[in-house]
């Protein structure tokens, strides 16, 4: 399969970018079987043909839209990133520019949201790729963080980048009143820098008697 074909000019770059909007929205609103050629190139304005100048098929279109918007994202987070010696600074950036892109593209967000799941390292797109730099990169920072001192030497590197991921994604999904305030981005590494306890209170605690609350098991 045929990656996209990159824009060669501003404007096969504005058309690109209209076609990937458009499908995008498309692809967030219905099902993927539900959603046609003709239809996005209708929606677009555009001729069918024209899509098919940039993208091989339907599916190289679907994948193209996930690969192309993180590959600006990832951009995105890389430069914020590169040269700034400050844990603290570089986890609040991280937060911040994946908060404000996945506002900007609220129908990639909704389309990422339903594959993100699903892609694995057999994925012949390059999104499992992609999807590790990210991740890679909060580990960077939290290794960073160990280097200065500034975090402990025995956090989980991997478990708490899920963790910082799985909160920014927790503010989006909040009410938008609440997302667009950046000193919600503060809350969030607030908790996770100093967490939410009032002193040394342990994460295992001893039980007098365990309590195991029995499901009932589903009837087939």
């Amino acid at each position: 399969m045929k990656s996209y074909v990159p824009a060669t000019s501003e404007k096969k770059a504005r058309k690109l970018e209209l076609i990937i909007s458009t499908a995008c929205k498309l692809f967030a609103d219905k099902d993927y079987q539900h959603v046609c050629m003709e239809e996005i190139a209708q929606s677009a304005g555009v001729g069918k043909g024209t899509i098919y100048i940039y993208f091989a098929s339907k599916e190289d279109l679907y994948r193209s839209i996930i690969r192309y918007r993180l590959e600006h994202l990832i951009e995105i987070l890389e430069k914020a990133y590169s040269g700034r010696e400050d844990t603290v600074k570089n986890l609040r950036s991280f937060v911040i520019h994946i908060h404000k892109f996945m506002t900007k593209h609220p129908f990639f967000y909704r389309l990422w949201k339903k594959e993100e799941g699903g892609i694995d390292s057999t994925d012949d797109a390059g999104l499992y790729e992609l999807k590790e730099r990210i991740y890679r990169l909060v580990r960077e920072i939290l290794e960073q963080g160990e280097t200065e001192g500034v975090l402990r030497e025995d956090i989980d590197h991997e478990l708490v980048a899920y963790l910082i991921l799985g909160m920014t994604d927790a503010l989006k999904k909040s009410p938008k009143d609440i997302y667009k305030r950046e000193k919600s981005v503060d809350a969030l590494l607030e908790v996770l820098l100093k967490g939410i306890s009032r002193g040394n209170v342990s994460s295992s605690p001893v039980y007098d008697e365990y309590r195991h609350i029995k499901e009932p098991v589903d009837e087939a």
